[in-house]
């Protein structure tokens, strides 16, 4: 196929929620979009489209990675920016479940930004382009039974460390430290569910539904807001290393506490009656 006349952008997990909101974004923008997730049934409007090419892409899966990025070479001669999106959010006690269901969180959530991104190396630093990684306010505070913001955390760990590599090469990594943001993720946290039937933990899991329903933030983006973030991290002269969007203060300055005191008002909030 005859090499693209604009700039090119992959966006892992464009099937829904805030992916779909950066590749429609990024579209809106001029840019031919290469959409891609683990469910290719949720990209199926996008097939056809003028502007996009969908594929499935399990970001765990380390030639799946090289496969998507040798046909954006064929079918696109460059690639501009990665949106590293994909992500999942699941509660249990990481202590007690199995331990290959926390190995697939940072898989996808951590490591799959890492699968990805190398796959894509010599295109990026063909264009001198840019990496965009979502991370999580979420993940300056980590609660019990949830390994999420543990994930997002050493995402943005990783991130530093790519940064500080491509750096060298003319190549930019951003993070997105997004709030609260209307999607499925956020909806499903209001109806939390712990499915490990016979854990030692579960008189300690209506607490958690509590916790986790009373702590839903009042102020919450809509997904095309944050997606406009994304667009600016891909395109800013100013190259910043993180730009936040719709931070509580209140996460903040619960990030600033001792861990030793935040440990207290953990064990506090969860003991039980009889304790």
């Amino acid at each position: 196929m005859t090499p693209i006349d604009r700039p090119c952008v992959l966006v892992t997990g464009a099937g829904r929620g805030l992916g779909r909101a950066i590749a429609e974004t990024f579209h809106a923008k001029g840019y031919f979009v290469v959409a891609t997730d683990h469910d290719e049934a949720l990209l199926a409007d996008l097939e056809g489209r003028s502007g996009f090419w969908t594929t499935r892409q399990d970001v765990r899966d380390v030639e799946a990675a090289a496969e998507v990025a040798q046909q954006i070479r064929e079918r696109c001669g460059r690639l501009d920016v990665v949106v590293n999106n994909a992500g999942v959010n699941r509660f249990y006690p990481v202590s007690e479940a199995p331990a290959q269901q926390t190995i697939d969180a940072f898989m996808i959530n951590t490591l799959g930004a890492v699968v990805v991104t190398q796959a894509c190396f010599d295109l990026l630093v063909e264009t001198g382009g840019r990496v965009v990684n979502i991370a999580s306010e979420s993940s300056t505070f980590r609660p019990p039974f949830q390994v999420y913001q543990a994930t997002k955390m050493a995402l943005e760990a990783v991130s530093d460390v790519l940064r500080r590599e491509f750096q060298l090469l003319g190549v930019h990594v951003a993070i997105i430290r997004p709030g609260a943001i209307d999607t499925d993720l956020i909806k499903g946290a209001q109806h939390v569910e712990v499915d490990l039937p016979g854990s030692r933990f579960e008189p300690y899991f209506p607490t958690l539904r509590r916790m986790v329903a009373r702590g839903m933030p009042k102020s919450v983006s809509t997904p095309t807001e944050v997606a406009n973030v994304v667009h600016l991290a891909a395109t800013d002269p100013r190259k910043r290393a993180m730009y936040r969007v719709n931070n509580d203060p209140k996460q903040r300055l619960a990030a600033l506490l001792p861990k030793r005191m935040m440990d207290k008002i953990l064990f506090r909030m969860f003991r039980l009656p009889s304790d």
